[in-house]
């Protein structure tokens, strides 16, 4: 079927449409900071895109076992 959207499918369109916005927001995070003249703290952004990401990953991968065990 043309039209139809698999698991992996929609799970990459979800991933697609958190990841997309946190890029940019990280990105304005350090344009917003240089323009004021204030070094962007790169270890702090890079620490907290790991627990953002992680924490998806850790939910994804939490709420396919809840979903595999209840069927």
């Amino acid at each position: 079927m043309k039209g139809a959207v698999t698991a992996g499918g929609a799970m990459n369109k979800s991933f697609l449409i958190i990841m997309v916005p946190a890029l940019l927001v990280a990105a304005g995070y350090v344009i917003v900071l240089r323009m004021m003249g204030i070094p962007p703290g790169y270890p702090r952004l890079i620490i907290a895109m790991v627990l953002f990401f992680g924490g998806i990953y850790w939910l994804s991968r939490r709420s396919g076992k809840k979903a595999k065990s209840g069927s």
